[in-house]
C-alpha cells in the first residue's frame, strides 16, 4: 500500500517540468513582440514592379506588402507592362494600403490589352535596429536550446519515472 505515495511524489516532477515549458514558451512571445517592437522605421521606393494589371477584385503591391511591417505608400506612377512606355493615368486607380483596384477599364481608355503594369510607389518597413538584432538573438538562443535539451529531459525524467515505479512495484516488501 505504500506504493501509492511513491506515485502520487512523481506529480511534483511532472508540474515542474509543465512550468518550465510554460516559462520558455511565454518568455520567447514577449522577445519576439519585443524585436518587433524595436525596429527602426526605413523608406523605400519600389520602382517598375511587374505584377498582373490591376482589376476591379484588386492586386497587391508585393514589395511594400511583404516587407517587413511594411506599409505602401501612394502610387506615384504606373507604365504599360509590356513596353513600359505608355503611362497610365493615376486616376484609373484607387489604393486602399498595398491593394490597387482598377478604376476604369483601360484597355478601352487607352486602346492596349497588357496583361502586366510596372507600379512605382514609395513604402516604409521595419528594419533591424541594435536593440532588435540583440533581442532577436537571445530569442534564437532561447529556442536551439529548448528544442534541443527539452526534449533530452523529458525522456530522462521519464525514465527515471518508469523506473521509480517498476523498483516500487518489485521491490516492495508483501504480508
Amino acid at each position: 500500500m505504500k506504493n501509492k505515495g511513491q506515485i502520487g511524489s512523481l506529480a511534483p516532477i511532472v508540474l515542474t517540468m509543465v512550468l518550465i515549458g510554460v516559462l520558455i514558451g511565454v518568455g520567447m512571445m514577449v522577445l519576439a513582440q519585443m524585436q518587433s517592437g524595436s525596429y527602426t522605421t526605413h523608406g523605400a521606393i519600389s520602382v517598375n514592379e511587374t505584377l498582373a494589371a490591376a482589376n476591379s477584385s484588386g492586386i497587391v503591391l508585393t514589395t511594400g506588402h511583404n516587407a517587413n511591417q511594411g506599409v505602401c505608400g501612394a502610387l506615384t506612377s504606373v507604365y504599360n507592362g509590356t513596353t513600359g512606355k505608355v503611362i497610365i493615368g493615376l486616376g484609373n486607380f484607387t489604393q486602399t494600403g498595398c491593394t490597387i483596384v482598377n478604376a476604369t477599364d483601360i484597355a478601352v481608355d487607352y486602346g492596349m490589352t497588357a496583361t502586366s503594369y510596372r507600379y512605382n510607389y514609395p513604402y516604409n518597413y521595419g528594419a533591424d535596429s541594435g536593440a532588435s538584432t540583440a533581442v532577436g538573438n537571445i530569442n534564437t538562443s532561447i529556442g536551439t536550446l529548448a528544442g534541443t535539451w527539452i526534449p533530452i529531459l523529458v525522456i530522462v525524467v521519464a525514465a527515471a519515472l518508469i523506473i521509480t515505479i517498476l523498483l516500487g512495484g518489485f521491490g516492495a516488501k508483501r504480508i
